[in-house]
């Protein structure tokens, strides 16, 4: 037998540790929102309507008849009361650092500013009213989150069986939470940063294989394209957020055509 003909090792045969990157982002959007929070409340409170549509809340009917555009990105950044955003900086202090960890920095950032959006087109396109705060961006997190781990169910074993149980046991709850009379839930934003979480968590999602022992001492000679986002030295995430340029900026685009309907169907209610 050919000993050069064996094909490589898996990542189970090597029991090698999986490459990681160390939060940024995650750190820089909490530091982002508590600012914005802060200076809302000394402008005249975030739960002043009037204070909430002066700083870019979601507010269908201005972006429908004022072409506001610009309040689909601004709205996930702002929040209504001090529980609100309590609440929400605690889920992206725990999703944000593990997601950032484990896709990388260009990637979170890809992932969390485009599955905000998507939620906040759904919520404008669904509903006729105001809304704000970072939990589409959460759930469009949560979804690359269940994506990784059924992606790489079978490299995590058990463990990665428990994780996607303990996953959708903590959705389920969201949605009967979100579905509670009286809970002034943005469901339908919710549901669009998790559809948009799950389509780029697919698409952007690591993919581990064994490094190439002589790689690293061509390593300062590989162009910075071609160099992988993250890697330990044994272990190297093949994927990119420059390999998958065309299906995020497809993505993209479809959130456009899907703004122009959300506003097509708002300026029919319009009186």
């Amino acid at each position: 037998m050919n000993p050069y003909s064996r094909s490589s090792p898996s990542l189970t045969e090597l029991r090698a540790p999986i490459p990681t990157a160390s939060p940024f982002w995650t750190y820089v959007f909490m530091g982002v929102d508590v600012f914005i929070f802060v200076v809302m409340t000394l402008a005249g409170g975030t739960q002043n309507p009037a204070v909430l549509d002066r700083f870019g809340a979601n507010t269908a009917w201005l972006i429908a008849t004022q072409q506001e555009y610009w309040r689909l990105f601004t709205a996930n950044f702002i929040h209504i009361g001090i529980a609100h955003l309590a609440f929400n900086m605690f889920a992206l202090f725990q999703l944000g650092r593990q997601i950032e960890s484990l896709y990388g920095r260009p990637r979170f950032l890809a992932i969390y500013l485009l599955s905000g959006l998507s939620g906040a087109i759904f919520s404008y396109m669904l509903t006729q009213g105001r809304s704000a705060g970072a939990s589409t961006a959460l759930f469009g997190l949560f979804g690359a989150l269940v994506v990784y781990f059924y992606r790489h169910r079978e490299m995590f074993g058990r463990l990665g069986q428990q994780q996607l149980i303990n996953l959708g046991i903590i959705l389920l709850i969201n949605v009967l939470i979100g579905l509670s009379p009286g809970s002034n839930i943005d469901n339908w934003g919710h549901f669009g940063g998790f559809i948009g979480g799950l389509i780029l968590g697919w698409f952007l999602c690591p993919r581990y294989a064994p490094m190439d022992p002589f790689a690293r001492a061509f390593e300062p000679a590989i162009s910075e394209r071609r160099r992988p986002e993250l890697s330990n030295g044994i272990v190297m995430d093949t994927n990119s957020l420059a390999r998958q340029a065309l299906p995020v900026a497809a993505f993209s685009l479809g959130l456009v055509a899907l703004t122009f309907i959300a506003t097509a169907m708002q300026s029919s209610l319009v009186p």
